[in-house]
C-alpha cells in the first residue's frame, strides 16, 4: 500500500479505489468530523486573507474538459482504418461502398465522483466572526475556503487513485520494469533513455502495440509524470539536455507527483510505478452539468446555518490511445 492508497482510504471512508477504477463506483456523503474554521480566527482582527492549499495544483487538471451542458456521461469514440484494395471496375456497390464503412470503437465514462461537503456554521459563531459589515465578505470567503480545501484535495487524491490504480489490462509493451532503481547507479541514464523510447519513438509512429486495443494510434503530444523520487539533479540535467525542444519530434511535458497508488493488474517482478508516459487524449475528466454548485440551508432549530458544495465528474482512461507504465524492480 503507497501514502496514495492511504490518502484515498482517509478522503473516501469505505470506498474501495478498485471499484472507482471501473468507472462506476459513487463516491457521497462525505462530511468533514472536524470543525473547520477555527472558532477564534476572525474575532479579534478586521480582515482574513485565505489561502487555498498548497497541494491544489494538480498535475491531472491538464486533463480537465469543458463541462456538460446536458446528459450524465460522456462518450468517446474512434472509427477503425479502412483499407484500400485494387481498383475493379466491374465489382459491384457492396464491395466498392458498403464495405469500405468503417466500424467504430466507443468508450463511455459515466459520473464517478459525486460528492457533497457540508459546513455548518452557528449564529454565535457567524455574530462574533462578523463584528462589521465590512466583515462580511472575509467571513464568507473563509466558508466558501473550506469548501475549496476539501474540494481540491478531493480532486487531487481521487485522480492519482483512478489514473495510477490500475493497468486496465495493459499489453506487455506498455510496460517496463527499471533494470536501476532511482538510488541505483545508472537510473537517470535508463529513465531517460526508456523515457525517450516510449514519448518519441514508440509513440511517435502507428503502432498497435501500446494501447489495451490494440488499436492503430500515433501520438502528436505526450505528458509524462513521474514519481518525486527521480526528481534530482543528475537526472533533471540529463533530461533537460535529452529532451531539448528542437529534439522533439513528438511535443511533451513532464511532472513529478508524491506517489502512486497501487497498481492493480502490475507485471510480475515489479514494485511501486515510477512513472507514466501517456497520449494527451488518453485520459480525460469531464465536469457533469453545473458540476460546482454552492447552496445554503438555513436551519431555525439549531439556529446555524449549512452551505453545501456538490461536484459531479466522470474519470475516464480511453483504451484506444497510447499509454505506458514504468515500474521499479522488486
Amino acid at each position: 500500500m503507497t501514502q496514495t492508497d492511504t490518502q484515498f482510504a482517509a478522503r473516501f471512508p469505505g470506498i474501495v479505489a478498485a471499484t472507482f477504477n471501473g468507472n462506476q463506483a459513487d463516491l457521497a456523503n462525505y462530511t468533514p468530523t472536524t470543525s473547520p474554521i477555527n472558532t477564534g480566527m476572525l474575532s479579534d482582527i478586521g480582515r482574513a486573507t485565505i489561502y487555498a492549499p498548497d497541494i491544489q495544483e494538480s498535475f491531472f487538471d491538464r486533463f480537465m474538459r469543458a463541462p456538460l451542458t446536458r446528459g450524465d456521461s460522456a462518450m468517446s469514440a474512434r472509427f477503425e482504418e479502412v483499407y484500400s484494395r485494387q481498383y475493379n471496375p466491374n465489382a459491384p456497390d457492396t464491395d466498392l461502398f458498403n464495405a469500405n464503412q468503417p466500424g467504430m470503437l466507443s468508450n463511455v465514462a459515466t459520473k464517478n465522483l459525486s460528492r457533497q461537503i457540508a459546513v455548518e456554521v452557528h449564529d454565535y459563531l457567524l455574530k462574533q466572526l462578523a463584528q462589521t459589515p465590512e466583515m462580511i465578505g472575509d467571513v464568507m470567503a473563509a466558508i466558501m475556503a473550506t469548501s475549496n480545501v476539501c474540494y481540491r484535495d478531493d480532486m487531487w487524491v481521487a485522480a492519482k487513485e483512478y489514473f495510477s490504480g490500475s493497468n486496465r489490462g495493459a499489453l506487455s509493451g506498455q510496460e517496463y520494469i527499471m533494470t536501476a532503481n532511482p538510488t541505483e547507479a545508472g537510473f537517470a541514464d535508463e529513465m531517460v533513455e526508456t523515457l525517450w523510447d516510449f514519448s518519441q519513438n514508440k509513440f511517435g509512429y502507428k503502432s498497435q502495440s501500446y494501447n489495451p486495443l490494440g488499436y492503430n494510434t500515433k501520438s502528436n503530444q505526450v505528458h509524462i509524470v513521474m514519481r518525486k523520487d527521480a526528481e534530482f539533479p543528475a537526472f533533471k540535467k540529463l533530461y533537460a539536455d535529452t529532451f531539448n525542444p528542437e529534439f522533439l519530434r513528438v511535443d511533451e511535458t513532464i511532472d513529478y507527483v508524491d506517489d502512486f497508488a497501487t497498481v492493480a493488474g502490475a507485471p510480475a517482478g515489479s514494485a511501486d510505478l515510477l512513472a507514466m508516459v501517456v497520449d494527451s487524449r488518453a485520459w480525460s475528466i469531464t465536469p457533469m452539468p453545473d458540476t460546482l454548485i454552492t447552496e445554503a440551508f438555513r436551519n431555525p432549530a439549531r439556529r446555524s446555518t449549512s452551505y453545501f458544495t456538490t461536484y459531479e465528474y466522470a474519470f475516464q482512461v480511453d483504451p484506444f490511445f497510447n499509454i505506458a507504465y514504468i515500474y521499479e524492480h522488486a
